[in-house]
């Protein structure tokens, strides 16, 4: 009776884990999506498990101004993506030695910010916009 009351707790646990990382990929791609309408989006990701780690998706015109961004931190699966706050209107480059002075602790904007260099690069042949 032991073994199958684990194994019983063991599959509720693996069916909560299961639903859990569904709304959560649900919701990356309803962010993804809605900030794709604003402009071009980059994604960057910080991974840390006992602090939680965070996704950071932000879109960009063509010119490199910020439209929008989102993030998610935590280590539940009942965070949610929450609005940036002060970066919309901000140029990414500018934005990106901005995080520089803490990039530890930006390291999820950071890639989203290069992610979005490297595709104003190839989207203008080369050149930085």
């Amino acid at each position: 009776m032991l073994i199958s009351d684990f194994l019983g707790i063991l599959l509720v646990l693996m069916v909560i884990q299961v639903i859990g990382t569904h709304l959560q990929v649900k919701q990356y791609r309803k962010s993804v999506s809605k900030l794709h309408k604003l402009g071009n989006v980059g994604v960057g990701a910080k991974r840390n498990r006992i602090a939680g780690g965070n996704i950071v998706i932000i879109a960009c015109k063509g010119d490199g101004t910020i439209t929008g961004g989102e993030e998610m931190k935590g280590l539940t699966i009942f965070t949610t993506f929450k609005e940036i706050e002060g970066i919309i209107g901000k140029n990414i480059y500018d934005l990106k030695r901005e995080y520089a002075a803490d990039a530890k602790k930006y390291k999820a904007h950071v890639q989203a910010i290069e992610a979005l260099e490297n595709r104003l690069k190839n989207d203008s042949g080369g050149e930085k916009s």
